[in-house]
């Protein structure tokens, strides 16, 4: 069982320079190991029922001071019970020394605190009703984000967004199922007939209210497809790769359709991976015949980003090597690694051919030749594909190729967006078998009010699925493991 009241601590900031470190403890007991490892210098600590507080203080003597000295802290108060995880909370801000960090977790555990599990800040954040699934999740993808887009919709979904609406639908549907159910519990008083029936007007009111719900679910669809659509994170991974100098960059502004990447002619013109999302173009897919290695023609084909990076060139035993190129070959080698698809590029002017970083177990290959203006065709590798950014030569087959073997990948789409589209579309479903239930085919006859009851039901359970009122422990369990430690 989930407990809020084991008192916590961990790390909420991650090891590295900066200007602070913030520990973070939650739980019963706070205020107790708050007063012996620090002193405050003025006032004190909040009080049960009292305002949260910003607290000036230092290490206490009878502690951590003795080996640390008095140093100087800042500490964000919560009492309690309205603070951000349902119960005490406090955020210790230090200056930013690791082993300072350290020695005061180990000093709050030995006063009986035990360190967090990943994720259970946000856990109990969740039991207490402080944010909702969908903002819990948000919390992963903030820490997991590594484009600006990818931050602004994590952001989004932390500050509410779409939640607030999924909130707000539930509430509508659940209203709406207690006034039908009502007309069912206290329909002798209403009429005599053994079966109840509401007056037309009221259904009149009540297939508005339907059909207010589902343009709102439709609406809530479409933002939702948009998002999937939109999200560079959720996108499969496509990264150019090979040695410095050998039209990556120009085949790149060629595969995406415009100059996204800086070329020059000096080696080396690549520091850092670019990307940009590479759309499928409907008629070049389907006028290029497939190539024989690659199968299938999916008539829904996805988008990906395309990720131009550095070359990645083999080193010469004791040569030096300048810490801005080799920096920018390991951000190239980190890239490789997280790909879905490698395009191995290759010189098609070159006699030799650097080796490629090993690429990772589950990422497809693709062989592709460039600069292929410069040789004669006889000379090329008949396994790859033969590519000019020049002329254009192969551009199109090589983008269809790499878009067929995208569809063909598992899904790249997030857990939460894709729970929030599964719920969404079985709420819409039920509120339109609700909708049809509640009109009687020809205009007349009776209606069953307990069976649009029941569909209504069904929606708002649908609904709850997505935003955590209805989900199941042990998913719960398997979203916050996924948090980071202190978060």
């Amino acid at each position: 069982m989930w407990s809020i009241d084991e008192l916590i601590v961990a790390p909420a900031t991650v090891r590295g320079a900066g200007a602070r470190a913030v520990v973070r403890l939650s739980g019963a007991g706070l205020e107790g190991v708050l007063s012996q490892v620090f002193v405050p210098v003025a006032g004190g600590f909040a009080k049960p029922g009292e305002r949260p507080r910003l607290v000036v203080a230092k290490l206490s003597f009878q502690g951590l001071a003795g080996t640390w000295g008095a140093v100087p802290v800042e500490i964000l108060h919560w009492p309690g019970p309205e603070g951000p995880t349902g119960g005490p909370l406090a955020e210790v801000q230090l200056p930013a020394s690791a082993p300072l960090s350290d020695a005061v977790i180990a000093e709050i555990c030995r006063l009986g605190a035990r360190l967090a599990r990943g994720g259970e800040f946000s856990l109990r954040a969740f039991l207490a009703g402080r944010l909702d699934l969908l903002q819990a999740e948000a919390v992963l993808a903030v820490v997991d984000a590594r484009t600006p887009p990818e931050l602004s919709a994590a952001l989004d979904r932390m500050a509410g967004g779409i939640g607030r609406s999924l909130h707000a639908l539930q509430e509508t549907l659940l209203d709406l199922a207690a006034d039908i159910e009502a007309t069912i519990d206290f329909a002798d008083e209403h009429t005599p007939d053994a079966v109840p029936v509401a007056d037309a007007n009221a259904w009149r009111a009540i297939d508005d209210r339907l059909a207010n719900s589902l343009q709102t679910l439709e609406i809530l669809a479409d933002r939702l497809a948009g998002r999937d659509a939109g999200a560079e994170g959720d996108l499969p991974r496509v990264v150019l790769a090979g040695s410095s100098n050998i039209g990556k960059s120009s085949l790149f502004n060629a595969l995406v359709g415009r100059p996204a990447a800086l070329v020059a002619d000096e080696a080396g013109t690549t520091r850092d991976w670019i990307a940009a999302r590479l759309d499928p173009d409907p008629l070049a897919w389907w006028q290029t015949e497939p190539a024989p290695r690659v199968t299938g023609s999916p008539p829904d084909v996805p988008a990906c980003l395309l990720v131009d990076i550095a070359g990645v060139d083999a080193e010469e035993p004791g040569a030096e090597v300048a810490p801005l190129v080799r920096a920018a070959s390991e951000r190239a080698r980190e890239e490789i690694a997280r790909a879905d698809v490698v395009v191995v590029c290759r010189d098609a002017a070159a006699s030799t051919h650097a080796s490629v970083p090993p690429l990772p177990p589950t990422a497809v290959r693709i062989d592709a030749t460039t600069r292929c203006d410069l040789v004669a065709l006889l000379r090329l590798p008949v396994a790859a594909y033969r590519t000019s950014s020049l002329c254009g030569t192969g551009v199109s087959e090589l983008r269809a190729a790499i878009l067929r073997v995208v569809a063909e990948l598992p899904s790249r789409r997030s857990p939460a967006t894709l729970r929030m589209q599964v719920g969404v579309a079985a709420a819409r479903q039920a509120v339109a078998a609700a909708q049809a239930a509640a009109r009687p085919a020809g205009g007349g006859g009776s209606r069953d009010e307990a069976i649009v009851a029941s569909l209504l039901r069904q929606a708002v359970a649908a609904v709850g699925e997505v935003t955590g009122a209805e989900i199941g422990t042990a998913i719960i369990d398997r979203i916050f493991s996924r948090h980071c430690i202190g978060k």
